[in-house]
């Protein structure tokens, strides 16, 4: 078989071509430190580092989540123990406020403090994180949560119902919720006392009409029947008509057996059953306000009730005595206690629970990068002698081409 001088030259070139191209992909490997440069070098391997890195790049994102929450999650707790606090002095003061040897002015100065206070747990429960998101808004945390109406009642204006807490992930099956809204922490005590009562429009109610404040006024006249449930019904259009009925459809009487009824005008205050119901807004006809127990009473209004209680002197006549008021103050008072210790107690399960999984989170990804390592990067030592080996076959190549070249009759001549 005849070799030409052309094919001795090419053979020698596509040899040296060869081993120049090994030692580059070689020195590629140990310069970005992975064993797989193309899918084509290893495709189990590139599909498996493809699956590993998307995993670790998940693990860490519910990292950061847990990370942003923490904080959160510690300042409400924080918040929440101050509120605790305040109460516990309120409740020390309502003590004190009904021994006998405290005067009128004494309590006052009592009333002033109680004030105070529930301005403070206001202020609470109005606080910001450090990105000026309030703490108890929920979802809608850029709006403040609390505010006093025209009545001087404080009252929840933040986000409500399903999906009012924001929620973030921690694993690819578990949220953790990032705080509980204000109605939750601040309006949702169990009432303890059995006379708090409250007033409800009807859902299908076309004018604004609302109860701006609903109380007991005469303990006696209430404790006759105090589950009962009434409704104030609107009638008529200018000027507008109301009369009260009872769970069985019949009208409410006064003590001389009167209706009770009358001519509707902004801020009119209903008196029934020992019940007090102030209006505001605008009724339209047919409109309806349930009156009913209430199952949940606010802390700030235990406040206010406390602070009036005390402002007002102690008269055995009148229809709820200071000894009735203090009664219930003390119960409302332990029962927003309670509220406010199951509420920390949550957010102290979801503080633990956030650090355990930071730290199985932390596990994971240091596992998934150890194997990603396994399979994608480069054993230098491997790739070291590997590339020595190609450095010698190299020279080899390019040795050979020159000894060939020199095998030409021209050098004999």
């Amino acid at each position: 078989m005849r070799i030409s001088t052309n094919q001795l030259f090419q053979s020698g070139v596509s040899a040296m071509q060869r081993a120049q191209t090994d030692m580059s992909r070689t020195s590629l490997q140990m310069a970005t430190g992975r064993r797989i440069l193309t899918p084509s070098d290893d495709p189990s391997g590139a599909t498996q580092s493809v699956m590993l890195q998307a995993a670790v790049t998940k693990t860490e994102q519910y990292q950061r989540n847990s990370d942003l929450a923490l904080p959160r999650l510690e300042q409400e707790e924080s918040q929440i123990d101050a509120v605790q606090n305040y109460l516990q002095r309120a409740r020390e003061l309502v003590v004190a406020g009904s021994n006998d040897t405290y005067n009128d002015e004494n309590r006052k100065t009592l009333a002033d403090e109680i004030r105070q206070i529930r301005d403070a747990i206001l202020g609470v429960a109005n606080s910001q994180d450090a990105n000026g998101e309030y703490l108890f808004s929920g979802t809608d945390s850029f709006t403040q949560p609390f505010e006093t109406n025209a009545a001087g009642r404080v009252v929840y204006v933040g986000a409500e119902g399903t999906g009012a807490v924001r929620e973030v992930a921690i694993t690819a099956t578990r949220n953790i919720q990032v705080g509980d809204t204000g109605e939750s922490v601040f309006m949702a005590a169990a009432d303890k006392s059995g006379w708090e009562i409250e007033g409800i429009p009807a859902p299908l109610n076309e004018g604004t009409v609302v109860a701006a404040k609903s109380e007991v006024t005469d303990k006696a006249a209430f404790d006759l029947d105090p589950d009962e449930v009434y409704t104030i019904r609107f009638t008529g259009a200018g000027p507008v008509q109301y009369e009260v009925f009872d769970s069985g459809g019949m009208a409410v009487t006064d003590d001389s057996g009167a209706p009770i009824a009358g001519t509707y005008s902004e801020g009119l205050t209903v008196e029934f059953a020992g019940r007090s119901v102030r209006l505001s807004g605008d009724p339209a006809n047919n409109d309806e306000i349930t009156v009913r127990p209430a199952s949940e009473v606010s802390i700030f209004d235990t406040l206010d009730a406390i602070v009036t209680a005390l402002e007002n002197p102690a008269d055995e006549d009148a229809g709820v005595t200071f000894e009735d008021a203090t009664a219930k103050a003390l119960l409302n008072l332990d029962s927003g206690l309670d509220r406010t210790n199951e509420i920390r107690t949550s957010v102290g399960l979801r503080i633990s629970d956030l650090e355990t999984q930071s730290g199985l989170n932390d596990q994971r990804v240091l596992d998934l990068e150890t194997t990603l390592s396994e399979i994608r990067d480069l054993d230098y030592a491997e790739a070291i002698s590997r590339f020595k080996l190609q450095e010698v076959v190299l020279q080899a190549a390019q040795q050979s081409y020159v000894q060939v070249s020199r095998l030409s009759l021209f050098d004999f001549l």
